[in-house]
């Protein structure tokens, strides 16, 4: 049975990590308790996982994408977050605001 939670990004973190190899995270906390954590790093992602307990799911991207998603984030208002708790598919996006609001 395909379950998805759709939820308003409330707040974020963001990190990089001087461990040696090219890492970050950036940490979505979403409406009603909800998460998403993005993990990015080099070399082979792991499979994307969900736990239904603490209802938090966890992404893997390449390390090249970091500063996309975080350029989402700090950028646009609001930021949805989108989970299917079955493939563990997400999707991360802005809606809702009108287009070149604040821009000049």
């Amino acid at each position: 049975m395909m379950a998805v939670f759709v939820k308003n990004c409330e707040r974020y973190a963001a990190f990089l990590y001087p461990n040696g190899e090219n890492s970050g995270r950036i940490n979505l906390y979403c409406k009603d308790g909800y998460r998403l954590y993005l993990i990015f790093r080099d070399g082979n992602l792991s499979e994307n996982t969900y736990n239904e307990d603490i209802k938090t799911g966890v992404g893997y991207q390449p390390i090249d994408r970091y500063s996309d998603y975080l350029d989402l984030v700090r950028n646009e208002k609001p930021i949805h977050v989108t989970f299917n708790t079955s493939n563990k598919n997400y999707v991360v996006y802005a809606s809702g605001e009108e287009v070149g609001e604040g821009e000049m």
